[in-house]
C-alpha cells in the first residue's frame, strides 16, 4: 500500500497496511498469478452462471489477485453480493450455498479443477479483501486530502508492482480499489522495484538519482491521523458508502438492475 502523490517539483509519500490478499493470502483458494490460476471472471447477469480463464490454460487450481478483483466487481453487479459484502443465500442458483465459512460462490465445480474440490469465494474471503482494497483507496484518499488536493485534478495514476500488471481497471474501479476516473488516466509499469533495484546496483548515476528521489519525499504517518480510519471504515463496503465517488459504477449497477427487470 505504498502511495506516492506530486509531480516534479514535490512528493508526498505514505504507506497503509494493506495485506497480501489480492496475492492470494487468507482467500480459501486464492494463489499467486502463476499457471492454473483463475485470472478473469464474467458471471452471467441472469443465471449467475460464470465464465473465466485460466492462465495456461487447462483446469484452474485457483484464482489470482487479478481474478478475484474480477469476481469480487461480477458477484456484486449481479447481485451475488451486497455492498457489504454478504453473500445472497436467496439467489436463484445452486452456485450460491451456505458453507464452512458462511455464505459462498463456487466458482469451478470439482470436476473441473486440477484438485478434484470446488473452487469457490466465501464470505471471509470477501471480508479480507474488502479490507485490503479499503486500506488501499483511504491510503490514497487521505493522502490528497492531507495536502489539499482533490484525486480530480490528478492527471495520471502510475500503478507499479508485478500484480498491477494484470489489472482490470474498470473491475478494480467497481469494488473501490482505484478511483472512478478515465481509463486512460492510469499506466501499469510492471514490477518497478525489481527495475528499480537493477539500475541501483548497475548505474551509479541512476543510484545518486533514486536516492535524490527519496530525500524530496516527504512521508505522511497515516495511523497518526483519525481521518484514516474514518475513510478506511467509508471504503468498507462495494464499491464504497458514498456513491456519488463512483458515478461510472452506479451507472452500471442501473443497467444491470434494468436488465434482470426485462426479463
Amino acid at each position: 500500500g505504498e502511495t506516492v502523490l506530486g509531480n516534479r517539483d514535490w512528493l508526498v509519500t505514505c504507506a497503509c497496511s494493506a495485506g497480501p490478499a489480492f496475492e492470494g493470502a487468507g482467500v480459501v483458494n486464492g494463489m499467486r498469478a502463476t499457471q492454473g490460476a483463475i485470472e478473469e471472471v464474467w458471471i452471467n447477469n441472469d443465471t449467475l452462471e460464470p465464465t473465466y480463464r485460466v492462465i495456461g490454460g487447462g483446469k484452474p487450481k485457483g484464482i489470482c489477485g487479478s481474478g478475484l478483483i474480477s469476481l469480487l466487481s461480477e458477484a456484486f453487479l449481479t447481485g451475488i453480493l451486497d455492498k457489504g459484502g454478504n453473500v445472497n443465500l436467496m439467489a436463484h442458483s445452486s452456485r450460491v450455498r451456505e458453507g464452512t465459512h458462511g455464505g459462498e460462490y463456487v466458482v469451478a465445480w470439482g470436476a473441473e479443477t486440477e484438485s478434484g474440490e470446488d473452487i469457490v469465494i466465501s464470505r471471509v474471503d470477501v471480508d479480507n479483501l474488502l479490507r485490503a482494497k479499503a486500506a488501499i483507496y483511504a491510503g490514497f484518499t487521505v493522502l490528497a486530502e492531507t495536502v489539499g488536493i482533490p484525486l480530480e485534478s490528478v492527471s495520471k495514476v502510475l500503478v507499479g508492482g508485478s500484480f498491477g500488471k494484470y489489472i482490470n481497471v474498470e473491475k478494480a474501479v467497481q469494488i473501490g480499489l482505484l478511483p472512478d476516473m478515465p481509463w486512460e488516466q492510469f499506466d501499469f509499469l510492471g514490477n518497478t522495484s525489481v527495475k528499480g533495484a537493477y539500475y541501483a546496483l548497475l548505474d551509479w548515476r541512476r543510484r545518486e538519482q533514486i536516492s535524490g528521489i527519496a530525500k524530496r519525499m516527504t512521508y505522511i504517518e497515516l495511523s497518526a491521523d483519525n481521518s484514516f480510519y474514518d475513510a478506511f471504515t467509508s471504503a468498507l463496503f462495494l464499491p464504497h458508502t458514498d456513491l456519488h465517488k463512483f458515478p461510472s459504477v452506479v451507472e452500471a449497477l442501473s443497467s444491470k438492475v434494468e436488465g434482470r427487470t426485462s426479463e
